[in-house]
């Protein structure tokens, strides 16, 4: 093993161990000192891993938003454990509103003060700077500093906001190729060890697979994933299937409460056997692909009791998740 992947090893093990240690911390110490803190008012208060639950933002964000940018003022107990209340999440829904239409998130403090109104707003160039580093850093093979954008980014926005305003419209402009490919490849890398950073938060969640064929679309399962863990979801990621009747197994060997399934062209002369199976197992199911979804609409088999078909991949996956009670 070359001396890069070991540190990638003793970097993801590092993150892993910093968020045992801190959940750790809020499950046993934080209870406590909330406890306390409650007896002595009515307002219900709660430790940063309840708030990250309400809202769907990580705690590493809600973190930066606060220390970085002054956005967040938890009460502190007096062993200086951070705890929020109701206040606190609408303000964080309030935060994520603005980012989303663009505005970066060092210009929301001043908004949220002033109450100011989205059309007198206008939206950040830094995304386009962001994106613009992306592409040139795929074109450079430099993977030690897209993954450095890539922690900066992830830190302080919604893996939502990152995608469509940096990831997506990066890949869009790099198209095919193996500068693409190599973009690819270290992106998934990056949210493949996020999502082993959350793996011991959602040990008693809801499990949804997501999985494609042959690795064609790994890096979109990995992005789901982001989107699914953030709102509570324990995720499966398995991208190198090769076959339908791969995805029918880990059915059965999984029991995940839903799947999501990325369907390459290969699977378009067997579209209405796979719905029809995938309907028989009664959870909810989304099949995204473009083909594939011309084929189930000339079949009139776009919806089909529990199973969904999708052309576009941010489509399926968001109103997958809107389908299973998690937010945009």
């Amino acid at each position: 093993m070359n001396s890069k992947a070991i540190m990638a090893l003793k970097d993801c093990a590092w993150c892993r161990q910093v968020i045992e240690a801190d959940n750790k911390k809020g499950s046993d110490q934080v209870d406590q000192d909330m406890i306390e803190l409650n007896t002595e008012s009515e307002e219900v208060n709660f430790p940063i891993r309840t708030l990250s639950a309400k809202t769907g933002v990580n705690s590493v964000t809600l973190r930066a938003w606060e220390r970085r940018y002054g956005l967040l003022k938890p009460q502190r107990t007096e062993k200086g454990h951070r705890l929020y209340s109701e206040e606190d999440v609408a303000r964080v829904d309030a935060i994520v509103r603005w980012v989303q239409q663009g505005v970066a998130v060092s210009k929301v403090r001043a908004l949220l003060d002033r109450e100011e109104s989205a059309e007198n707003v206008t939206p950040a160039t830094e995304w386009i700077e962001w994106q613009a580093s992306l592409i040139n850093l795929s074109r450079q093979f430099n993977e030690d500093k897209i993954e450095h954008l890539y922690q900066q980014i992830f830190s302080q926005y919604p893996p939502l906001v990152a995608f469509k305003n940096w990831i997506l419209p990066s890949l869009e402009q790099l198209t095919v190729g193996v500068h693409a490919r190599f973009c690819n490849a270290v992106l998934s890398r990056c949210l493949a060890g996020r999502l082993a950073s959350l793996k011991n938060q959602h040990v008693n969640a809801p499990k949804v697979l997501i999985t494609g064929l042959y690795g064609e679309r790994t890096l979109w399962c990995y992005m789901a994933s982001a989107l699914f863990s953030d709102q509570g979801f324990a995720c499966c990621v398995l991208p190198n299937m090769s076959s339908g009747q791969d995805w029918q197994a880990l059915i059965e060997g999984l029991e995940p409460s839903a799947l999501i399934a990325f369907c390459e062209n290969e699977l378009v002369p067997k579209s209405t056997d796979l719905i029809t199976a995938l309907d028989a197992w009664g959870e909810p199911v989304a099949l995204i692909g473009a083909s594939f979804w011309l084929a189930a609409h000339a079949d009139d088999m776009t919806e089909i009791g529990s199973v969904k078909v999708y052309s576009e991949a941010l489509e399926g996956v968001t109103a997958t998740l809107e389908r299973l009670g998690g937010e945009e």
